[in-house]
């Protein structure tokens, strides 16, 4: 590898590096606040939340790589100019044709990592996620029993907790019906319970200290009571129902299954045609915008060292973000509803983004040229021709 080509990718492998990880941190960080409302709300365990968040980072990885893609080439080349390294460059014959050879590179192997992570991270990624958020939401993870309340945990039992210790899921003040089917009762309260569930969670299991059992016969004239210090108890609950299998939404489907339903089945046959088809041109364009950013990126990185711009880079983050939500938001979402083809709706958005991209990053390398130009002559010493002094007659 070159010496140039090895600078230039450090130059930009630095700034990438940390535009991902802040990028990422942040859109994690703040999912991370609502998962754990959401799985304290259900009761749920705390450890789930970790999974989920784990199952999160393809999704934001998708959104954060090409952003920080961009940041890293503008960043790199914006710290060049300001320098003066990139003139240097320039003066010594490397053109930002030859300077955009080992960017393109790495491009090149963002767009082979983004292509798998599009088209066969994230869809089992987003599956696993939401089985989980199914689980939690079910009672598969545990049973849930909020405090104070009589909840009906079967058709034939009711339940209601004072207190619970949320460390250890321990309750104060239990009190429960059972019903039987010829109309009998019986009725246990206990002062403290600890409360657990079988590892298949198909049954609830109940550790009593303190207590009274009072069975009613299905008449109500007859009630046997019994004083006990320690009594367990196993409830049946009831079937917890299965998570629905992978596929019935396009972003859970792979690359390969996309393409199998597509040549199986037509608009007509199919209601999930139309929307497997935008994930297939989005799964190709998302990958594909690697090409332009480098184009995108040094058009707002390039700038004058005595008159450099801010606006520059603010305008370039806010293009990359228009960007891609115009592709996701409108593009793909016109073209799963069926009202446009995904060659105007998505395609025409790429191809805009392209022309506007080579448009800016023209001028730019114009204007950069321009500069320097004005900046030798600025620095070009004046000489000032003097006539001989005659000779003294």
């Amino acid at each position: 590898m070159h010496l140039i080509d090895r600078y230039i990718l450090r130059a930009v492998a630095t700034p990438l590096i940390l535009a991902l990880c802040v990028a990422g941190a942040l859109l994690l960080l703040e999912h991370m606040l609502r998962l754990f409302d959401f799985v304290l709300a259900e009761q749920g365990p705390v450890d789930v939340v970790w999974q989920m968040l784990a199952n999160l980072i393809p999704h934001y990885l998708g959104l954060a790589l090409p952003l920080g893609a961009f940041l890293g080439i503008m960043l790199a080349f914006r710290n060049l100019s300001m320098s003066s390294e990139l003139d240097a460059l320039s003066s010594s014959g490397a053109s930002f044709g030859r300077l955009l050879r080992p960017i393109y590179g790495l491009m090149f192997v963002l767009m082979v990592f983004d292509f798998l992570l599009v088209s066969y991270i994230q869809p089992f990624a987003r599956y696993e996620y939401q089985q989980i958020r199914f689980d939690v939401t079910s009672g598969a993870l545990g049973i849930k029993i909020p405090a104070g309340e009589f909840i009906n945990i079967s058709d034939d039992v009711t339940i209601r907790l004072a207190e619970i210790n949320p460390a250890t899921r321990d309750a104060n003040h239990v009190f429960l019906e059972r019903r039987s089917s010829d109309g009998s009762k019986t009725i246990i309260t206990a002062r403290y319970g600890a409360i657990s569930t079988t590892p298949e969670i198909t049954s609830l299991l109940l550790k009593l200290q303190d207590g009274r059992q009072v069975i009613i016969n299905e008449l109500g004239d007859r009630i046997q009571t019994l004083n006990f210090d320690s009594f367990d108890l196993e409830v049946d609950l009831p079937a917890i129902g299965v998570f629905r299998a992978r596929g019935g939404d396009e972003r859970e489907a792979t690359f390969d299954e996309i393409v199998r339903l597509l040549q199986n089945e037509t608009p007509q046959s199919s209601e999930l045609y139309n929307d497997y088809r935008s994930g297939l041109h989005w799964r190709i364009l998302h990958p594909l915008s690697f090409l332009v950013l480098p184009i995108l990126a040094i058009a707002m990185g390039v700038t004058g060292r005595r008159r450099a711009s801010n606006l520059k880079p603010v305008l370039g983050v806010a293009i990359m973000i228009v960007y891609h939500e115009v592709l996701e938001e409108w593009g793909k979402v016109m073209a799963a509803d069926g009202e446009l083809s995904p060659f105007v709706s998505m395609w025409g958005v790429f191809f805009a983004f392209t022309l506007v991209s080579g448009i800016l990053y023209s001028g730019s390398i114009d204007q950069a040229r321009s500069a320097r130009v004005m900046s030798r002559r600025a620095d070009e010493t004046i000489r000032i021709a003097g006539s001989a002094a005659e000779p003294s007659q």
